[in-house]
């Protein structure tokens, strides 16, 4: 898949010319209010045209500026301040940022970085002054915080006061630590050919300077941190008519591109290879991402953002992204070419992260984003993910095309975690202060200073669980779910002391998702254990989603046993990344506890008390899917899956035409699984199953509860189902009825039988895991980096094929396939050997195979003859 970004740069590349320049957009005029709307909600947006497959969702416009500007004079070289490659980082600092003050004094113009390498610490940027990377050997490195030992001699900037500190994390709520910062600043363009560096190579080994976490937050609203580490490479907060072009991006800390309440922001032909997230777009407007890559294994590649950041309501909208390849391969070797893929999972132990993400931050809403001409390369999949109480609609994802998918390829999310600001009853400004309207997340609470931080009062409340309650599954795995006996809290500040409902307020109403197309899409390898997943909640579902035109490969190899244990089957795999020390990870074969938590690890079983002989016993239950409303929304979050295709529940409106899904080996679970979907249809449709397994299974259940209210004592239950949907003729479709509470609701009046392991009550795997085999279809083997090569006539070429692979005695099996006249390859040895010879000049393409008797993998090179 190497040959696709290659491809795919060609554009990015050629922009590099530079063009005339056309008038960006005209800045957004309304830039929010730090008061909640009755709905928070974005529909004051521009219409803009509608996509042909959806009429009636917006397509995005993005920033207008269609032909890229040149950086314009005076030009102000930052070697004639001072700067220079021997110069201390303090220096360096001080002369970038004199020449930025110059040219700002002169009426604009552009500060000039030219080859060589310069350290530094923050640079400031000002508005109407451009910063140009004049060369491919231009750099800007960040240099080391501190001045002791090893140590560079300064600090980053402090980050700022933000009154809305704890309504987002560190990251989002600070912009100032940053190696290169610009807030209130407009006509800014960052340009190339150079390199931004946020790290720094000793001994062969790539060190990050710029931090991947956050630094502690502040205790109390109205202070500032302290100078220390940066953790951000490029930060904007509230800027206009901003251009970043041609430039590359190295390993830039927590955000390389963050940007918030940015009206008017072009993207065009960069390259990110870094260690978190690529690029933040969060709270702006009137956005274009075209042209570059984005390579971000460990985190999201391209992330919108809708974040109470800015201390009002702006949201996110008219976003286009177009013409580009996100891609999680190791960081740094997508900038060097060598495509590494050593480093199997992430740090939250799901497969390479890399994906194009709407969420988690959606406080202020989502609207008009399209995303158009994308290729996704190892990494996960697109996701729309809705917990903050907010409105997001007409989201368009068409033409694109996935390979090697890591996760749920489509996912949709609504939640309810709501963090969103609510007014408390106290004027204390300490970030999480005690005695207060919520017990949880107490960082949402503003102090009751409505001049100072608005008015936020409470629209609703929900409860607050105590997960004390330690269980255990077949003497292995061992986790909390909620309290059998005491499931609720109390809050003695709420305007209900007594009632458990009341515990936490809340500022807005449930998020809402709406009008969605996916279009014209083609997926191939994906994880068998993610299917597409649609999933809003009781009472509040997903609306008007279009799927048209999609083709999806799933890798298979599971079954409905995987869906009902939960397994938890780990693994230590040590590895060595691109020019990276020894490590090692766990890698999870089955269900992954890092975002899968609490009730979604207890297995999918009901007690029947007639098994056993009358014994009672555990019976498979496995279409009786835990809600879990407020946990961080993550496809893993649902575990295993008893759909290997589409999992749809709580969802209304959803259109599906001219859709195949298949496996590439055998899985015998069902393409379709539908729970609480209703006025919808599925026409030209197709999916593969094994013999006697249905297309579709339709769930009716008879206890669900209202959203977040589901492990509530004696709350009424009520009943879930299908209802009004079109099936294609013929199709295979089975009716389940789920009769029992989600496992580890507490027993009350309405249902007293058990719903999780106990001493009591033990549940058992019928194979241990220490007898469990691995599901080779998970994770697949790995070649290590073949380089493509330019060689001469009768100049012989010899080399080695590698291939890993973390699962337990497996052989692979190697082979090749297009091999040019006279070459040999030998599968034992593995080493291919070529001398071209006369007539042979070209480009010829070899196809390296290696096969662990599941699914082949195979690998390109190009042998280029001059």
């Amino acid at each position: 898949m190497k040959n696709v970004i290659r491809r795919s740069i060609g554009p990015a590349i050629a922009i590099m010319c530079g063009l005339a320049l056309v008038p960006p957009a005209a800045a957004a005029q309304v830039r929010g209010a730090m008061t909640a709307p009755a709905s928070v909600s974005a529909d004051e947006a521009q219409p803009g045209v509608s996509h042909p497959d959806a009429p009636g969702i917006r397509l995005a416009t993005g920033s207008g500026v269609t032909k890229l500007p040149r950086p314009r004079g005076p030009f102000l070289d930052i070697t004639d301040f001072g700067a220079s490659e021997t110069a201390t980082a303090l220096a360096n600092q001080a002369a970038i940022n004199d020449a930025i003050d110059a040219a700002a004094a002169d009426g604009g113009g552009t500060v000039v970085i030219p080859s060589g390498e310069f350290k530094t610490y923050t640079v400031r940027l000002k508005s109407d002054v451009g910063l140009h990377l004049a060369a491919p050997d231009s750099v800007l490195r960040a240099a080391i915080a501190g001045t002791g030992p090893g140590q560079e001699g300064g600090f980053y900037d402090a980050p700022e006061v933000n009154l809305f500190v704890g309504l987002q994390d560190h990251g989002h709520s600070h912009w100032a630590n940053s190696l290169i910062y610009g807030e209130n600043v407009e006509n800014v363009m960052i340009s190339g050919p150079g390199l931004i560096d946020g790290s720094r190579i000793e001994n062969g080994v790539t060190r990050n300077v710029l931090t991947g976490g956050d630094p502690r937050e502040v205790s109390v609203r109205t202070d500032s941190g302290t100078p220390g580490d940066g953790n951000k490479a490029i930060a904007l907060k509230n800027a206009d008519d901003i251009v970043f072009r041609d430039f590359r991006l190295k390993n830039g800390g927590h955000f390389g591109i963050i940007g918030t309440g940015v009206i008017g922001w072009t993207m065009d032909g960069i390259l990110v290879d870094t260690n978190r997230d690529a690029v933040d777009i969060d709270a702006s407007q009137d956005v274009t991402v075209r042209n570059s890559i984005f390579n971000s294994l460990t985190d999201d590649a391209i992330v919108l953002k809708a974040s109470f950041g800015l201390g009002r309501f702006l949201p996110l909208q008219n976003v286009l992204i177009e013409n580009s390849t996100v891609s999680g391969y190791d960081a740094g070797s997508v900038l060097d070419g060598t495509y590494s893929a050593r480093k199997l999972v992430a740090t939250d132990q799901d497969g390479p992260t890399a994906r194009i993400k709407l969420g988690t931050e959606g406080t202020t809403g989502f609207n008009t984003v399209t995303v158009r001409d994308v290729t996704f390369d190892r990494s996960r999949g697109f996701a729309v993910e809705t917990v903050d109480g907010a409105d997001t609609h007409d989201i368009v994802f068409t033409d694109v095309r996935m390979r090697n998918v890591s996760s749920s390829p489509i996912f949709m999310r609504i939640g309810d975690r709501g963090r969103s600001p609510v007014t408390g009853i106290s004027t204390d400004e300490s970030t999480n202060a005690a005695n207060n309207v919520r017990l949880d997340d107490t960082g949402w609470v503003l102090p009751n200073l409505p001049e100072k931080y608005g008015h936020h009062p409470a629209t609703r409340y929900v409860p607050s669980y105590a997960k004390s309650n330690r269980v255990e599954v077949d003497g292995g795995s061992a986790f909390s779910i909620v309290d059998p006996n005491q499931p609720t809290r109390l809050n003695p500040n709420s305007i209900a002391p007594q009632d458990p409902l009341y515990a936490n307020a809340v500022g807005p109403g449930f998020a809402t998702l709406r009008d969605v197309l996916i279009s014209d899409v083609v997926i191939e390898d994906v994880d068998p254990r993610y299917p597409v997943l649609l999933a809003g909640l009781v009472d509040h579902p997903i609306e008007n989603v279009t799927i048209h035109d999609v083709s999806i490969e799933y890798r298979g190899g599971l079954t409905m046993d995987h869906a009902v244990e939960q397994r938890q089957l780990n693994q230590s795999w040590a590895y060595t990344g691109h020019q990276a020390a020894p490590a090692r990870q766990t890698l999870p074969w089955l269900a992954n506890t890092f975002f899968a938590k609490n009730e979604a690890l207890l297995p999918r079983v009901g007690w029947d008390q007639k098994a056993g002989g009358g014994a009672g016993g555990w019976v498979p239950d496995p279409y009786n899917v835990p809600e879990m409303p407020r946990e961080y929304p993550e496809p893993s979050n649902f575990g295993i899956l008893p759909a290997y295709g589409i999992y749809a529940r709580h969802v209304t409106g959803l259109k599906v035409s001219d859709v195949s899904l298949r496996t590439t080996t055998g899985d015998s679970r069902p393409a379709v699984v539908l729970d609480d979907v209703s006025d919808s249809v599925f026409v030209d449709f197709k999916a593969t199953t094994k013999q006697g397994v249905p297309t579709f299974v339709k769930v009716t259940n008879t206890k669900k509860r209202e959203a977040v209210r589901e492990y509530v004592k004696d709350q009424p239950y009520r009943t879930t189902s299908v209802n009004n949907v079109t099936l294609p003729d013929r199709a295979s479709v089975r009716n389940v009825t789920v009769d029992r509470p989600a496992p580890g609701t507490p027993p009350d009046s309405f249902y007293q039988a058990p719903t999780a392991p106990s001493a009591e009550h033990p549940y058992a795997y019928d194979v241990p895991n220490s007898a469990y085999p691995q599901p080779l279809t998970v994770y697949r083997p790995t070649f290590d980096p073949i380089p493509d090569r330019t060689i001469g006539k009768q100049e012989p070429v010899r080399f080695t094929v590698v291939a890993l692979t973390p699962a337990t005695g497996v052989t692979l099996e190697y082979a090749a396939e297009g091999l040019p006249r006279g070459a040999t390859f030998d599968p034992e040895s593995r080493q291919f050997s070529w001398t071209p010879q006369k007539g042979q000049a070209g480009r010829h393409t070899v196809t390296f195979v290696v096969d662990d008797g599941v699914i082949p993998v195979r690998e390109e090179v190009v042998l280029a003859v001059k």
